[in-house]
């Protein structure tokens, strides 16, 4: 197993004991599929949900001295950090394919077909929202330590969830959903880019931050 996965390995058993607040995501997505939200707000909910529960990992890290760990397991420190990048994608591809699985479900309860452009939609736009929130917040955990980034790395958290409990952002989005309909691919596409280019501009500035700290 290489060094990266390894570290994956290891966050995934870290916060075995932080599986019951991931259910909280049943209950968020419920509630706003219940109020006839689209399916792209529900995976962008879904998405600032899992980048918030997700970077416990650091709080967990730091209160139980894991570096130490880490080091017993005989990985370098790109090996910790892409490991983690993997542990936080893995969480949100996890969390977008239940938000699917719940959106399918409203959709058989209502008689409603589900468009697999809006799916690929919402994956596109909430990729880009986990990447923009998870670009920003991870450099600052690696660099300062959870306790002094804690309130820094809310900031864009705080954003996304003022945007989305907006009524008039709501509309504003499905406005938006409808007007790109006729370059939809274009706009997943690039969307997918832009988080990839997000998280590995991030990585490196992250790995930079982390062997300075060490």
């Amino acid at each position: 197993m290489t060094g990266f996965l390894r570290i994956t390995k290891l966050d995934f058993f870290t916060m075995k004991t932080q599986a019951v607040s991931y259910l909280s995501l049943i209950a968020i997505v419920l509630m706003f599929g219940f109020i006839g939200s689209p399916i792209t707000v529900l995976c962008i909910t879904g998405a600032w949900f899992i980048a918030l529960q997700a970077s416990n990992i650091f709080a967990i890290q730091e209160k139980n001295n894991l570096d130490k760990l880490y080091g017993s397991v005989s990985v370098s420190l790109t090996d910790i950090v892409w490991g983690r990048y993997f542990f936080m994608f893995l969480n949100y591809l996890v969390s977008f394919l239940a938000v699917i699985v719940l959106h399918f479900g409203f959709s058989l309860y209502r008689s409603i077909s589900v468009n697999t452009s809006d799916v690929m939609l919402g994956f596109g736009l909430s990729f880009l929202i986990f990447s923009v929130i998870t670009g920003i917040q991870m450099p600052l955990f690696f660099k300062m330590g959870y306790t002094k980034a804690k309130k820094w790395a809310l900031f864009p958290f705080l954003i996304v969830m003022a945007l989305v409990i907006i009524p008039s952002f709501i509309t504003a989005l499905s406005d938006f959903i409808q007007s790109v309909m006729v370059n939809q691919s274009v706009v997943i596409a690039t969307s997918i880019a832009a988080g990839c280019a997000i998280e590995f501009v991030s990585y490196k500035i992250a790995v930079i931050a982390y062997r300075k700290r060490k």
